[in-house]
């Protein structure tokens, strides 16, 4: 276990704890100096390693494992949810770990009226439709924001959360957006998932918004098709997309079988 402190406070915290488990011996590695291994584990039950390294002389610091790199870990905050290590040089990446369940951040509602999308020229019938109310004020800032990542995170939350909460689909696990491949699968592989979130359509008339949607659609299920041939156990896969309107945010399902 280690304590990190973060100012500004996000969700009112400006204190937390990172539930480490950490190796019981020291290693080192020339050049670095010694290093003590540890893992931290998410809701999802999957593990991240990190080691705190020293050289003795200047200050200790935290590397999170990337094959088999510890590229160091410049940024540490936690929102009540989410554990975000902001780690590389030059290229700045974000891992998420989950430490509690992100499906408590979304309220949904199944809804039945038309959608934005018109599906008359594609042959996908979408399953179901949601209404999402977002519950917290950092998730809207985060659909706000101009960079990819954390509408990439936002778009899986809420596949997750319609996905566990109103399908019943169990042993779901969230991958990050950055490392690529599916964003979301189950335990045993045999359901995959792409997940999408579309903000630039708020500010969209009516006919270019379902322009757009039906881009991001069509990329999506061209992924599902590619995702069923190289996951071999995988027997069906879900596209969620998800996208801000006028007066909302919503969540189209569709589905594709092997």
């Amino acid at each position: 276990m280690i304590e990190a402190e973060q100012s500004p406070a996000v969700e009112g915290i400006s204190r937390f704890e990172v539930p480490l488990q950490f190796a019981s011996e020291l290693g080192f590695v020339p050049g670095l100096g010694c290093y003590l291994e540890g893992r931290v584990s998410d809701f999802f039950g999957r593990t991240r390693q990190v080691r705190i390294y020293h050289t003795g002389h200047s200050p200790a610091w935290l590397g999170l494992r990337k094959a088999r790199r510890y590229p160091r870990v410049s940024l540490l905050s936690f929102d009540g949810i989410r554990l975000r290590l902001v780690y590389g040089a030059p290229e700045i990446r974000v891992a998420s770990v989950y430490l509690t369940n992100p499906a408590q951040l979304y309220s949904l509602e199944a809804t039945h009226r038309s959608t934005q999308l018109d599906f008359r020229n594609l042959p996908w019938t979408p399953l179901q439709s949601y209404r999402v109310e977002l519950k917290r004020d950092l998730e809207r800032q985060m659909i706000r924001s101009h960079y990819r990542y954390p509408h990439g995170r936002i778009g899986s939350e809420i596949a997750y959360s319609i996905a566990s909460r109103e399908m019943g689909i169990p042993s779901l696990r969230m991958n990050d957006p950055s490392e690529g491949g599916a964003d979301m699968m189950t335990k045993d592989g045999r359901a995959i998932f792409e997940n999408r979130l579309v903000t630039i359509t708020e500010a969209m008339s009516k006919e270019s918004s379902e322009q757009q949607m039906v881009f991001q659609l069509r990329r999506m299920m061209g992924r599902l098709r590619s995702d069923l041939a190289f996951y071999r156990s995988a027997e069906v896969g879900y596209a969620f997309l998800s996208y801000v309107g006028a007066d909302g945010l919503d969540t189209v399902i569709f589905e594709m079988k092997r």
